[in-house]
């Protein structure tokens, strides 16, 4: 050996022998550098087969994985994968199905790039802990698919637990930033193909992600994380029976400003209005909605991720359109329990909203007629309403919300409504009262002749208020409707004529029965008492609608 240290010193002391020398040297790291790389050719076949094994037996077989290339650069702690896709087995899903084992959901993902960097490979290897700088994800393509059968094994799964699924055998993973950007994600219903939700270019960023046993008992994290930043540009599904479309665009969330910003949230009708009514068949209410400049702030995110909205203040701006064909057969199911204040305690989410503010929304309702065959139309513009206590969690600080709303009627004149909703009332109370500032009468014939086949020939309605207290089947309460010079047609559709026709005897019977003023001279306004039973196949709405015209005709009539 001392030979041969001797001659390669002498060699390489000569200047041929530096030129050998240097040979072999470059040898020496030729071999070094093809022995590295074997080894990592070697380590990357090793950690293809064992990501692969991994998810089969994670999976019941279910899935497989597979990706084009992976560069990983231990020194520096850098691994980036390419087409990354995760599919599953299909003849293992009919084999699953057969002895009843098949899951709800079946997945399929494809990941153009992924990228972490920064990792700690030493702590990673010694201590099973992944402690990482960055893990990028861009663009994944999800695709959910319901099997509509099976067992959903995610609701058995306690949330104290969901932790130690994902770390596996590890003990920690704990990373600065985990950034998905440009996601899609469809589901579909896997028999039909329909497809019933799509989500377009989501981004997601968590900050200061931990993921151990300390960390899930940390109740200002979300996601294992202490700040999370999302957004959405759409949102997309089909209602269930096909007649709606509901998109919402333009989603933002930020757990440290505590806000979520919705740009738009719309129910588009499928169908025209005389399409619509052909194929519902009976009376139903046709909503066209668009929900705009949405904003919850001073939300709690950590309720919100678990599935509880807690918010100081919910502000919106409108547009309610609803159209009904009252010519149609009736719908003879019962609506007991679907006031508005009913369905709210209803909503399998718990919910708590201080206060709920409706900023400059339009509100439009139109009927079509069976007495006169014509449409109707009342408005409402530049409604602002707030709304206290929009809750339905039987332990918050009170069980009653409010709705104070001012709004102008046919776009003329000021009305204001102030409800109350007695929220866990077992037999749905609730009071609303209202005033209707003076306006001439003819100005309402818009909204009477086409729906009442009434028409005011001229008058002035000086006052309109009332006062109620509804409940499941009925309503009661006070009228006062102040008036005079009244003078009104009674109209008839003419199968000849488009135009509604006089019904000149009648109308004159029905003026000589009118009282033309309340009050009338020498006596005290006249305040009419009233009591309407609800028609349990309609809403909140027809019911106060009908007593408040109970108790006009009330007042006018002797």
């Amino acid at each position: 050996m001392k030979t041969l240290r001797t001659k390669i010193r002498k060699v390489t002391s000569t200047p041929k022998g530096k030129i050998i020398g240097a040979v072999i040297m470059l040898v020496m790291v030729v071999g070094v550098s093809l022995g590295i790389f074997y080894w990592n050719a070697i380590k990357r076949q090793f950690i293809r087969r064992q990501v692969a094994t991994n998810v089969q037996e994670k999976t019941d077989r279910l899935y497989h994985i597979d990706y084009d290339n992976m560069e990983l650069d231990e020194v520096a702690g850098n691994l980036s994968v390419s087409n990354l896709r995760l599919a599953y087995d299909s003849s293992r899903y009919f084999a699953l199905r057969e002895t009843g084992d098949e899951p709800s959901m079946l997945f399929t993902v494809e990941i153009p790039s992924i990228q972490i960097t920064g990792v700690q490979t030493p702590k990673a290897l010694l201590t099973k802990e992944i402690v990482a700088g960055k893990l990028r994800v861009d663009h994944p393509v999800i695709e959910i698919l319901y099997t509509q059968e099976g067992k959903d094994s995610s609701k058995r799964v306690p949330p104290n637990e969901v932790y130690k699924q994902i770390l596996g055998e590890l003990q920690m993973i704990k990373m600065d930033t985990l950034l998905i950007t440009g996601a899609q994600i469809i589901t579909r219903v896997m028999q039909s193909g329909k497809q019933k939700l799509e989500i377009l270019d989501a981004h997601l960023e968590l900050r200061q992600v931990l993921i151990d046993s300390t960390s899930n008992l940390d109740s200002s994290r979300m996601l294992f994380a202490k700040h999370l930043d999302v957004f959405c540009a759409k949102m997309e599904w089909t209602s269930a029976n096909q007649l709606y479309n509901y998109s919402i665009e333009e989603v933002e969330m930020h757990s440290d400003q505590e806000q979520i910003k919705v740009g738009s949230f719309k129910v588009i009708p499928t169908l025209g209005e005389e399409k619509f009514t052909a194929k519902v068949g009976i009376q139903a209410d046709r909503y066209d909605l668009d929900f705009r400049d949405i904003r919850l702030q001073s939300i709690n995110f950590p309720q919100l991720l678990n599935e509880r909205i807690m918010a100081d203040s919910v502000i919106l701006q409108a547009s309610v359109k609803i159209y009904r064909d009252m010519t149609l057969p009736e719908d003879k199911r019962s609506k007991i329990g679907t006031y508005p204040h009913q369905k709210l305690v209803q909503i399998p989410l718990p919910l708590e909203i201080k206060k709920l503010i409706l900023k400059n929304t339009f509100i439009e309702y139109k009927e079509h007629s069976p007495v006169t065959q014509k449409i109707g139309k009342v408005t409402f513009d530049q409604v602002n309403a707030t709304f206290d206590n929009v809750t339905n969690i039987k332990a918050a600080t009170a069980s009653v919300m409010t709705a104070d709303i001012h709004a102008l009627f046919l776009k003329k004149t000021p009305v204001h409504t102030l409800w109350r909703f007695y929220l866990f009332n077992p037999k749905g109370r609730f009071d609303i009262k209202g005033e209707l500032k003076a306006m001439d009468a003819t100005e309402i014939n818009s909204l009477t002749e086409p729906l009442g086949g009434v028409r005011a020939e001229k008058g002035r309605i000086n006052d309109l208020r009332f006062n109620f207290k509804g409940q499941d089947y009925g309503m009661d309460g006070t009228v006062k409707f102040l008036y005079n010079d009244l003078k009104i047609a009674l109209l008839k559709k003419e199968e000849d004529k488009k135009a509604l026709q006089e019904k000149k005897l009648a109308s004159w019977g029905a003026n000589m029965i009118i009282k033309n003023d309340n009050p009338s001279r020498k006596e005290k306004p006249r305040i009419a008492n009233v009591h309407f039973d609800r028609v349990t196949n309609r809403s909140i709405f027809h019911l106060s609608w009908k007593t408040l015209f109970e108790g006009v005709k009330k007042t006018a009539l002797p």
